[in-house]
C-alpha cells in the first residue's frame, strides 16, 4: 500500500479548507442531493463528498457508507487531490498503490473508485466527489465528463458559500466604516451613495459617481431628473415592492433593505441591493431619503443559477426515482416533466435509423398534431443538425432560442416544420447514437437557455440513455433466457419469513404453474407444488445455505400442471442484503428425463453388477498404465486362495509368472494396436505359490476421466486341461496302437491288389481298392493326429533359418501339382515374388501352405484358379491364398481352426478330410511367430492368409 503524499502547498490548502467552514457543520441536504443523484446516475452503491483534513478524510455527504471519516494515510481521495483531473481506479486489486489497502481488503471492499477533485475559486483542492463500487468496472469519457459536471455543482455550492461570506464581510466592514468615517465611505464604497426626495420620480438630490457603473447613466443625467429619473430605471414589477418598503420604513422610522432590478443603459437588467433611511431634520427639505445602492447582479445570478441547478437536480431526482415501472411510463413521465420545466410546447424522444426519423415517445401541448410512431425524413428535422455533428465531431447538443436567426433559415426544417426554439441532445445506447432528446416551442424564447437548463437536459439525456440501454439489454437478455431449458430467477427470504421471487424468467410457469408476476408477489404457491417427500429436504437445504452462505443445490420433484410430478434441479448463489434478508441468484431446470435415465442406468448397472458378481468366469478390471486391479468378481478370486481385499492390492506380476513376459508383451502390443488381446493361455500363481492354467482375453476401454482400463475374462481351465491331457493321451495311445496293424493291413491289401495271391475277380478287386482307400484315409488321420500331438506338446522339431520366402512358396505349389491336376484346378502365382526374408523352418511352412492350398483346391470349381500372392506391410509378410469356391459360412468361421471342425458342405466338397489340417496349420504358424486367418474374398470365394514377421536381408 502506498500512502498519499502531502501536497507542497498543504499549509495554504488546509487554510483554504478551514476558511470554508465546511468542517464545522454536519451533513447538509444540498450536498446529499448530489451524492444521491451520483449513486443513481452511475449505478454505484457508494458516493461521497470527501474533504481531506489534516490527518483524516471527512465526509461532508455520504451515500451507502456508515463511516463518517477514515484516516488520511489510507484514503484514495488523498491521492486524487494531487491532480486537477478525475482519478479512475477500475480495479483496486490490480493497482499496487491500493491492492493491500484495508479499505480494499475489508469493508467497504473497494474495487472501483472514481474521484473528481473539488477546487476553491483560488485553485486549492479541498477534497473530492467520489464514486465507489465493490465490483471492478470501466469508465468512459462520457461518464468522466458527467462526474466533472456533478463535481462542478459541488464546487458551485462551496464557492457560493465563499461569495456569501465575502459579501457579508464586505458589507459589515462598510457599515462599520460608515460609523467611523463618512468621508471614507463616500470615497471608497463600491456602491452608489444617494440622497433623494420621496416623490414618484425618486428625484435625486445627490448620487456618487459609482452610479455610472451600475446604470450606465452619469450623475448629471439623474440628479434633478435632468435627462431621466431614477424611477424610470426601476423594473415595473419591482416598483410596488420599493414603494411599500420605503413607506413602511418611514412610518416606523427604521431602515429599509431591499433588492430590485434597474435597467442599465446598454447591458439590460441588473440587480441592486439598496439600504437607506428617512431623514427628517434636513434644513432644506422636510423629508429626505439617504442610502446606498450596490450592484449585486453577479451574486444574484450565481444564487439564482444555484437555485435553478437545485430545481433541475430535484426534478431529475423525481424522474429517476419515480414509481413508474414500465419503460413507456418512465419516459412519458420524464418528457412531461422536462417540457413543463423548460416551458416547452413539445418534447420528443426520437429513434433514428439511417435517414428515418421516428417519434418513439412524445409529450405535446394541446393542439400540436404529433403522435408516437410518426416518421419523417431525418433531413427535414432539426435533429439532422445533431446527428451530423454526432458523426463528424464532438458536439452532441444544440440550443437554438430563436430559429429565425439567419444561420438557420436555410435549413429545410425552417420551412417544412417551423419552430420558435429548439434544444436537442444525442441519446446513445451501448455507446452508439440511437436517437435524440429534443424540446421545442412554437414561439421563440426571449432569452438564451440558462446553464441550469442545459445541465438539466444533459443529465436527462444521460438518464434516458441509461434507461434505454438497460431496457434493451433486458429485452435481449429476456429473449435469450426464453431459449434456456430452465428458469433463471432471484429468490428472496425476508427476516420475517416472507418469501418472493423478485425476478424469474417465463419458464417458471412451465415448472411451477405460476407466472413471474405471481412469483414476485408470493413464493408460497411454488413451495406448495413440491412433492411432500422432498419438501423437508428442500427447506433444510435453504436453511443451511442461508446460514452458511454456501451455494444451494438440490434435485427434487415438482407437481407439473399437466404431467404430474417431475424432477427438477435447482442451483443458486446466496447473498446477504443490508436489511438482513437473503437473496439467491439461481437456475432451475427440468431434469425429469435425465433423472429417469439415471435411475434406469442405476438399475441396469445393478443388473450388470449381478451378472459380474455371479459370472462363472473370472472378470478383472485393471489400470492400463500400472496394471493394478481396480475391480474383480468372485469367480476370479476363488481359485487364487486370496480374499478379494487382498487380491485388489496385488500388482499384475504378483499373480503372473515372469516367464510369461513375452506373451504379456504381445497381448499389450495387440491392445495398443487393435484394442483387444487374446485369447491365449498362461498360468496364474495362487497365494500358496502353486499355479493353475487360465485362458485370457480382453479389451481396452476409456473411463469418463480419460483413464484407459483393461477388461479381462480370466477362465480357470484346470478341468479342461485335465480333460485335454486325457484326450491327448487316448489319441496318442490309439494312434500308436493303430499305426502298426494299419501298416501291415495296407501292405497286405497292396500285395493282394498287385496279384500276389493270384488274379482276383473284378468284384473282389473293387473291394480291395475300397479297403485300400479307407486304409490310406485312416493312415492320414493317424499321421495328422500324431503331428497335432507333437505340435501341441512342443515335440515337433522346428529349425528356423533366415531364408528367402519365394523358394518356399514355389516348393509348396509344386507339392500339390498332382492334387490340383486331379481336380482340374490351376494355381495362379504372380509373375515374380517380392524379395522378402523370413526366419522359419521351411519344411513346416511348406506343410502349412500345402494344407491351405489343398483346402483351396478341394473347394474350387473345375477349371478355376487358386490365386497365391504376397503383400509386405508394417514389417509383416502376408501370404494370401484365394479360391473361387462357395466360401465359409459366417456361423462356421469362429470354429474354422479348431480340431476336427468341418463345415457342412456336402454339396461342394470333393474329398473328405480329417478336420485337423487347419488346426495343424495354426499351430505351425504360431510356433513360427506368425498367424493364420480367414476372410471372405471380394467377389466371392474364400481367402486364407499367413502373416510372418519380415527380417532385414
Amino acid at each position: 500500500m502506498k500512502a498519499p503524499e502531502i501536497p507542497d502547498n498543504e499549509t495554504e490548502r488546509q487554510q483554504a479548507l478551514d476558511n470554508t467552514g465546511l468542517l464545522a457543520g454536519g451533513p447538509e441536504e444540498r450536498f446529499d442531493r448530489i451524492t444521491r443523484l451520483a449513486c443513481h446516475t452511475f449505478s454505484v452503491p457508494i458516493a461521497l463528498v470527501s474533504l481531506i483534513d489534516r490527518d483524516r478524510q471527512w465526509f461532508k455527504s455520504r451515500q451507502g457508507l456508515d463511516a463518517t471519516e477514515t484516516p488520511r494515510d489510507i484514503s484514495f481521495c488523498g491521492h486524487t487531490i494531487h491532480q486537477s483531473e478525475p482519478m479512475i481506479i477500475e480495479d483496486a486489486l490490480e493497482d499496487e498503490r491500493f491492492s493491500d489497502n484495508p479499505l480494499v481488503t475489508s469493508a467497504p471492499d473497494i474495487r472501483f473508485y472514481a474521484g473528481a477533485p473539488l477546487h476553491t475559486d483560488t485553485g486549492h483542492r479541498l477534497g473530492t466527489l467520489c464514486l465507489i463500487d465493490r465490483q471492478p468496472r470501466s469508465f468512459d469519457d462520457t461518464q468522466i465528463a458527467l462526474l466533472r459536471e456533478l463535481a462542478g455543482m459541488v464546487e458551485d455550492l462551496i464557492r457560493a458559500d465563499a461569495h456569501q461570506r465575502r459579501r457579508t464581510t464586505e458589507m459589515e466592514n462598510q457599515l462599520r466604516a460608515s460609523h467611523d468615517e463618512m468621508a471614507s465611505l463616500l470615497n471608497n464604497m463600491p456602491g452608489v451613495t444617494f440622497r433623494c426626495l420621496p416623490d414618484e420620480h425618486w428625484t435625486m438630490l445627490y448620487m456618487s459617481r459609482q452610479v455610472e457603473a451600475v446604470s450606465g447613466y452619469t450623475t448629471d443625467d439623474l440628479i434633478g431628473n435632468k435627462h431621466i429619473s431614477y424611477a424610470e430605471l426601476i423594473h415595473s414589477d419591482d416598483a410596488p415592492k420599493i414603494d411599500e418598503a420605503v413607506t413602511k420604513a418611514m412610518t416606523e422610522n427604521t431602515q429599509w433593505h431591499i433588492e430590485y432590478r434597474i435597467r442599465h443603459r446598454t447591458s439590460g437588467w441588473r440587480w441592486v441591493e439598496e439600504r437607506g433611511r428617512c431623514i427628517r431634520d434636513d434644513p432644506q427639505y422636510p423629508v429626505v431619503l439617504e442610502g446606498f445602492i450596490v450592484d449585486i447582479t453577479r451574486e444574484h445570478d450565481a444564487l439564482q443559477q444555484l437555485e435553478y441547478n437545485h430545481t433541475a437536480l430535484m426534478l431529475l431526482n423525481d424522474i429517476a426515482f419515480s414509481t413508474h415501472r414500465s419503460l413507456d411510463d418512465k419516459i412519458d413521465h420524464a418528457l412531461q416533466e422536462a417540457r413543463h420545466y423548460l416551458g416547452s410546447d413539445l418534447a420528443i424522444l426520437s429513434q433514428i435509423e439511417g435517414d428515418t426519423y421516428t417519434l418513439a415517445w412524445v409529450d405535446a401541448s394541446d393542439g400540436i398534431p404529433v403522435a408516437a410512431g410518426q416518421q419523417f425524413a431525418l433531413g427535414d428535422t432539426w435533429c439532422s443538425l445533431l446527428m451530423s455533428s454526432a458523426n463528424d465531431g464532438p458536439t452532441r447538443e444544440y440550443f437554438i432560442p430563436d430559429t429565425d436567426r439567419p444561420e438557420y433559415r436555410a435549413h429545410p426544417c425552417y420551412e417544412a416544420n417551423p419552430l420558435g426554439s429548439y434544444a436537442g441532445m444525442v441519446v446513445e445506447v451501448d455507446g452508439h447514437p440511437w436517437g435524440t432528446l429534443n424540446l421545442s416551442t412554437v414561439r421563440a424564447r426571449q432569452e438564451d437557455y440558462e446553464e441550469s437548463e442545459k445541465l438539466f437536459l444533459r443529465l436527462l439525456a444521460n438518464w434516458v440513455s441509461e434507461v434505454l440501454t438497460n431496457s434493451l439489454g433486458h429485452d435481449r437478455l429476456t429473449k435469450l433466457m426464453a431459449q434456456l431449458p430452465g428458469s433463471v430467477y432471484q429468490f428472496r427470504r425476508f427476516p420475517d419469513g416472507t418469501m418472493v421471487f423478485p425476478f424469474s424468467s417465463p419458464q417458471v410457469e412451465d415448472l411451477y404453474g405460476i407466472t413471474p408476476e405471481q412469483a414476485a408477489e408470493d413464493a408460497t404457491p411454488a413451495f406448495e407444488r413440491i412433492h411432500p417427500d422432498d419438501l423437508a429436504a428442500v427447506s433444510a437445504s435453504i436453511e443451511d445455505s442461508a446460514r452458511t452462505l454456501e451455494n444451494w443445490a438440490i434435485n427434487y420433484r415438482v407437481a407439473h400442471p399437466r404431467h404430474g410430478y417431475r424432477w427438477v434441479s435447482g442451483h443458486a448463489k446466496p447473498e446477504r442484503l443490508l436489511d438482513g434478508s437473503i437473496q439467491w441468484y439461481g437456475y432451475i431446470q427440468d431434469i425429469h428425463e435425465q433423472q429417469q435415465a439415471r435411475l434406469a442406468l442405476e438399475q441396469s448397472e445393478a443388473r450388470l453388477r449381478g451378472l459380474f458378481e455371479f459370472s462363472p468366469i473370472g472378470i478383472a478390471l485393471n489400470d492400463f498404465e500400472t496394471g493394478r486391479f481396480i475391480d474383480l468378481n468372485h469367480a476370479l478370486v476363488v481359485p487364487t486362495g486370496y480374499t478379494a481385499e487382498e487380491f485388489v492390492e496385488l500388482s499384475y506380476w504378483d499373480v503372473t509368472p515372469k516367464e510369461y513376459l513375452p506373451e504379456e508383451e504381445k497381448a499389450l502390443a495387440d491392445l495398443r494396436k487393435t484394442g483387444r488381446y487374446g485369447p491365449f493361455e498362461k498360468e496364474y500363481m495362487r497365494k500358496d505359490g502353486s499355479r493353475y492354467p487360465v485362458r485370457l482375453q480382453g479389451m481396452i476401454s476409456e473411463e469418463i476421466d480419460g483413464r484407459n482400463v483393461i477388461w479381462s475374462l480370466v477362465e480357470d481351465i484346470s478341468e479342461r486341461k485335465k480333460l485335454d491331457r486325457m484326450k491327448d493321451q487316448f489319441i496318442s495311445t490309439v494312434s500308436h496302437e493303430l499305426r502298426t496293424p494299419l501298416t501291415s493291413i495296407k501292405g497286405s491289401l497292396g500285395l493282394l491288389a498287385g496279384g500276389a495271391a493270384g488274379e482276383l475277380p473284378d468284384k473282389a478287386q473293387k473291394l480291395l481298392e475300397t479297403a485300400g482307400r479307407n486304409t490310406s484315409r485312416l493312415m492320414l488321420l493317424i499321421n495328422d493326429l500324431l503331428d497335432m500331438e507333437k505340435l501341441v506338446a512342443g515335440k515337433m522339431s522346428m529349425v528356423p533359418q533366415k531364408q528367402a520366402l519365394a523358394p518356399i512358396l514355389d516348393e509348396a505349389i509344386e507339392s500339390v501339382r498332382e492334387y490340383r491336376n486331379s481336380h482340374s484346378v490351376r494355381i495362379a502365382p504372380p509373375q515374380a515374388w517380392p524379395a522378402i526374408m523370413v526366419n522359419v523352418d521351411s519344411q513346416r511352412l511348406v506343410q502349412a501352405l500345402t494344407n491351405l492350398l489343398s483346402n483351396a483346391i478341394k473347394f474350387s470349381p473345375e477349371n478355376s484358379p487358386v490365386e497365391v500372392s504376397v503383400i509386405e506391410q508394417d514389417e509383416t509378410a502376408e501370404i494370401r491364398i484365394r479360391d473361387h469356391g462357395p466360401g465359409v459360412s459366417p456361423e462356421f468361421q469362429e470354429r474354422l481352426f479348431q480340431r476336427f471342425s468341418q463345415a457342412d458342405a456336402t454339396d461342394s466338397r470333393k474329398l473328405p478330410g480329417t478336420g485337423l489340417g487347419l488346426a495343424i496349420t495354426r499351430e505351425i504358424c504360431q510356433q513360427l511367430g506368425g498367424e493364420v486367418g480367414y476372410r471372405d474374398a471380394k467377389g466371392g470365394g474364400a481367402e486364407f492368409y499367413i502373416q510372418l514377421p519380415v527380417i532385414e536381408s
